[in-house]
């Protein structure tokens, strides 16, 4: 099973590492930016569209 905390998308908080954030730059015709949302490191990241292996 793959975890959140495996993706490199998922950058952990500085005072809790159990939580952190899933941060996705999206690119549009008109500019480029980045969507974060709160995620726990040990969700299911199997059914992720976005989920990276960190190398």
């Amino acid at each position: 099973m793959a975890t959140c905390k495996e993706c490199k998308n998922f950058f952990p908080l500085t005072d809790n590492p159990a939580k952190g954030d899933c941060v996705q730059r999206v690119v549009d015709p008109r500019q480029a930016y980045y969507k974060s949302k709160p995620v726990n490191a040990e969700d299911d990241a199997a059914s992720c569209p976005s989920f990276q292996k960190r190398s």
